[in-house]
């Protein structure tokens, strides 16, 4: 496996368990009956549960790739571009 996709699969994992831990401390905090009342709009238990769960699952996954990004090593032609100015 290229290591690309290896950190692909490595930050989704990630991303999926802290979903679950985060969807569990949200909705334990949250009613979704009363958030759908407060929104004014009408919607199903598990739906808001379904929603909910892959809003935080891509906000995680968006963190956890741009911090695979942000940590890559340059190769070193651009790195010498950037030294060199």
């Amino acid at each position: 496996m290229r290591k690309q996709q290896r950190n692909l699969a490595i930050v989704l994992w990630v991303a999926f368990l802290m979903a679950i831990a985060a969807e569990g401390l949200f909705f334990s905090l949250f009613n979704p009956d009363e958030l759908a009342m407060v929104s004014g709009h009408e919607w199903e238990a598990m739906g808001a549960y379904t929603v909910g769960f892959f809003c935080f699952w891509g906000s995680f996954a968006v963190c956890g790739l741009l911090a695979v990004r942000l940590t890559q090593a340059l190769p070193r032609e651009r790195l010498r571009h950037f030294v060199q100015g």
